[in-house]
């Protein structure tokens, strides 16, 4: 299903990868060169080659992908740790051939709830396959995934992450919000890590956590609940 016209493009969110086609590793300089053609339609203008988190204070001049998340506790997590996800992925690149692969140890009732300008979309085992992905490209999923973790104090840590937006060994910038809906008579937020600042938008609405994040590198979100009781 892959195209050997294109370089690898890989992109995680959620522990979601996203990869493209495949050709040997690119020189420097032609990597340079790839990332300055607009004609590509890769909008690429700003790359970190180790990965190290950094929060964007202004959006980048070009487009950025964006990763709508929602998930919710339901009270039986409490127990169980299964957590509700409905994400939609925005602005996709375009290209012929994609697969979008989930890597959640614990994964479950995988589906596609919404998609537009691709040409074909399908779920096999733990991946979505896309098929002539245009400009513009979105697509939505749900699914339940174990990622509420309770600790010997009490508490329970949601745990989301790595987000990244990775090329070959370089990361790029990347638009990522979070919305978390939790049972508020059984649990009460704490805290979050990272930390709020510019770049890493957190605001808390009754029974909801709100984030919002422009960054690069790798993104891991830990948000901290402690029990009513």
């Amino acid at each position: 299903m892959y195209s050997l016209l294109m370089p690898i493009l890989l992109l995680l969110y959620l522990n979601t990868s996203l990869a493209v086609a495949e050709q040997p590793e690119l020189a420097p300089q032609e990597l340079e060169e790839w990332f300055q053609d607009d004609e590509r339609l890769h909008p690429y203008d700003k790359k970190s080659d180790d990965g190290v988190l950094v929060f964007l204070k202004t959006p980048p001049a070009k487009r950025t992908p964006y990763s709508r998340n929602i998930l919710t506790i339901p009270p039986h997590a409490l127990q169980s740790g299964w957590v509700e996800i409905e994400q939609c992925h925005e602005q996709l690149d375009p290209n012929p051939s994609v697969e979008l692969v989930y890597r959640y140890k614990h994964m479950r009732g995988l589906r596609i709830t919404r998609y537009k300008h691709i040409g074909r979309v399908w779920v096999e085992g733990q991946s979505i396959q896309l098929e002539d992905v245009q400009k513009g490209a979105m697509l939505c999923i749900k699914s339940e995934a174990r990622i509420l973790y309770k600790q010997t104090d009490g508490q329970y840590i949601l745990r989301n992450g790595p987000f990244q937006r990775r090329f070959l060994d370089s990361y790029f910038p990347m638009h990522v919000s979070l919305t978390v809906r939790y049972p508020a008579h059984l649990l009460h937020f704490s805290t979050v890590t990272p930390v709020k600042q510019a770049g890493f938008e957190v605001k808390l609405e009754n029974k909801t956590v709100h984030i919002d994040s422009l960054f690069e590198g790798k993104l891991t979100i830990e948000i901290v609940f402690r029990t009513m009781i």
